[in-house]
């Protein structure tokens, strides 16, 4: 994998981990004392960031590293995604009563498997 795929592998799971916190670029760089353009660059894949702020965004997104740098590691075994990353990104997009629909769909879909 090249450095610019990882960089960007390293910022889109920020980014989804930001979005499901519920935080906007401007909140977790003033949580992290760094500017809403640094955060963005972050995310976009064009710089890495240090390790201090890292650990930082982990620290205020309640995320372990091992989320961040994931799938990035050959063998890692540490998390399952359930469903896949565009799938949940989109998810984050939606307006809460969509969200709630989408909800309620699998578990109709669910309770209708457990039937037959």
């Amino acid at each position: 994998m090249k450095n610019s795929q990882i960089l960007e592998e390293i910022g889109h799971n920020i980014q989804l981990a930001r979005m499901k916190k519920g935080l906007t670029q401007e909140q977790l760089a003033e949580k992290c004392n760094v500017t809403t353009q640094y955060i963005g660059t972050i995310e976009r894949g064009k710089t890495p960031g240090s390790m201090l702020l890292i650990i930082d965004i982990c620290n205020v997104l309640d995320i372990s590293p091992n989320y961040i740098f994931n799938k990035l590691i050959k063998n890692n075994k540490d998390s399952i995604d359930i469903l896949p990353t565009e799938s949940s990104v989109e998810y984050l997009k939606l307006k809460p009563d969509n969200k709630e629909f989408v909800k309620q769909t699998i578990n109709h879909l669910y309770s209708m498997q457990t039937k037959r």
